[in-house]
C-alpha cells in the first residue's frame, strides 16, 4: 500500500475519461432546473441550466457554469449580474423554451425587474439574484461566481432533471 501524495506533489498526469462516460456518469446527476437570466445595456437573455450550485453562505455566494459560446455568457459578463430562478415542478415548458434559444425568449414569459435590472421570471419556486463577484475560465466554459444580493424562496416544489427526464420529489 502506498502512501497518498503530500499536499504539494502533482499526481502523474493521468488520462481523462472519454466524453461519452463522462456524459452517461452525469446522467446519473439529479439537478435542479433554473433559468438564469442576465441584461447588459437594453438586452436581456435567459438559459436553462443545471450548473448551478452554493458556494458559501458569508456572504451568500452562488455560481453558474455557462458555455463562452452561448449568448447569456456576454450579457453575464459585461452586466455584472445574472438571476437563478429556479422552476417550479410544473415550469417544464419554461425549461424546454429556455433551452432552445428563442430569438425572442421573453416573448410570452411573464416577468418582473429585479434590483440588478434581470429578468425574474413569474411563478419561479426561488430567485437569487446576484452581481457578478469573480469568474474562472475552464475549458469550454466561464465559471460565473455571484453574490446574492436579493432573494425569493415560496416553498414550492423544484423542478429537477436526470437521465433526460423532468421530475420533482414527492
Amino acid at each position: 500500500m502506498t502512501a497518498p501524495p503530500d499536499a504539494g506533489t502533482a499526481l502523474p498526469d493521468l488520462p481523462s475519461v472519454s466524453e461519452a462516460a463522462f456524459k452517461a456518469a452525469m446522467r446519473a446527476l439529479a439537478s435542479t432546473v433554473c433559468i438564469v437570466t442576465s441584461r447588459h445595456g437594453g438586452e436581456a437573455n435567459g438559459m436553462t441550466a443545471t450548473a448551478v450550485s452554493s458556494v458559501a453562505a458569508a456572504p451568500p455566494t452562488v455560481l453558474v457554469a455557462v458555455n463562452r459560446n452561448n449568448h447569456s455568457h456576454a450579457l453575464i459578463r459585461d452586466g455584472a449580474c445574472f438571476a437563478l430562478n429556479i422552476l417550479s415542478a410544473d415550469q417544464d415548458g419554461l425549461a424546454m423554451r429556455f433551452a432552445m434559444r428563442a430569438p425572442q425568449p421573453f416573448a410570452t414569459v411573464a416577468f418582473s425587474e429585479g434590483v440588478t435590472g434581470c429578468p425574474l421570471i413569474e411563478g419561479c419556486g426561488t430567485v437569487l439574484e446576484c452581481v457578478l463577484a469573480s469568474s474562472l475560465d475552464v475549458a469550454t466554459h466561464t465559471i460565473f461566481i455571484g453574490r446574492v444580493v436579493a432573494s425569493r424562496w415560496s416553498g414550492e416544489l423544484p423542478l429537477l432533471y436526470r437521465d433526460g427526464q423532468f421530475g420533482t420529489m414527492r
